[in-house]
């Protein structure tokens, strides 16, 4: 099958980020209100709940086989679990757009990752400089007064949950296996069964005890921000470059931080800004110049 390109490519790209990026002001919302673990079992739990739901009303729940339950356990731990217990633990000490600007570094990671994983992606000496450039990028929104009193371990916490998208990313270009949506049931069941575990292990019941309005935010980013864009997110994986498709989070800040100025009133400082250019910048570097070496 031909790599997705062009203008196909750039409509799912800009509508998974869209979807994705909200997640950022949703999750900084949440946070406020529920602990990490609970958050993530809610999510991975609802989101289960609305693919399914989907998949039934379509009457496409076929396709479960083997290889797709040992790929959703993979992707349950590496998009579900680690990601989504990180984030709102990074959430509670930063705002959502340095977090976002941050995670836009994922392609450089995945660039990287590929090198090593996928026979026949040798980044290019063009990459290289744009990998380099991309965490200085980094260190510009982490440092020189960039995160204002947010603690730089919020940024670590992003770097660790893109590092585990990452792999997600670079485990589903190798596996490929199974129709994109069994396997976003499957990630969304593992990542809602084991972090909900997590989370009354941890906690017990009582970070259910919450207002109207929180569940509300917590349905809207389990179905529109977690569910709708993993769904399209993972059929994007197996058709596109794996630098390709992680360009979704180039694409994630400018609706991140769009939506958390609007709604949440956070406006970034220049010096996030300027260092989220720099991270953009590079991953334009990394994604633009032909792909890598073959061989």
């Amino acid at each position: 099958m031909e790599p997705l390109t062009g203008l196909a490519l750039w409509l799912r790209l800009l509508t998974i980020a869209a979807l994705w990026g909200a997640a950022f002001p949703l999750i900084r919302y949440l946070a406020a209100y529920l602990p990490p673990f609970a958050l993530a079992g809610l999510r991975g739990a609802m989101a289960a709940v609305a693919v399914f739901l989907f998949l039934w009303f379509r009457r496409e729940l076929r396709g479960i086989s083997r290889s797709v339950l040992i790929t959703s356990l993979v992707l349950g731990l590496l998009s579900g679990v680690i990601p989504n217990t990180l984030l709102p633990m990074a959430l509670q000490r930063m705002e959502a757009a340095p977090a976002s600007l941050v995670q836009a570094a994922g392609p450089l990671i995945v660039t990287l990752l590929a090198a090593l994983l996928l026979k026949g992606e040798t980044p290019t000496p063009r990459m290289l400089a744009g990998i380099g450039l991309g965490f200085l990028g980094i260190s510009l929104v982490v440092g020189a007064g960039g995160l204002g009193g947010a603690s730089a371990t919020g940024a670590l916490l992003v770097l660790a949950a893109t590092f585990s998208y990452a792999l997600s990313t670079i485990w589903v270009r190798r596996a490929n296996r199974g129709p994109a949506a069994a396997l976003a049931l499957g990630q969304q069941a593992v990542s809602g069964i084991l972090s909900g575990s997590l989370a009354l292990a941890v906690d017990g019941t009582g970070p259910l005890a919450q207002p109207p309005q929180v569940w509300v935010v917590a349905v809207i980013l389990a179905i529109f921000a977690t569910a709708v864009p993993l769904t399209l997110f993972l059929g994007l994986a197996m058709r596109a470059r794996a630098a390709d498709s992680a360009m979704v989070g180039y694409l994630q800040p400018v609706f991140a931080t769009a939506i958390a100025a609007a709604w949440l009133g956070e406006v970034p400082s220049w010096h996030v800004m300027a260092g989220g250019g720099v991270v953009l910048a590079s991953v334009w570097l990394v994604t633009s110049g032909g792909g890598p070496r073959r061989g």
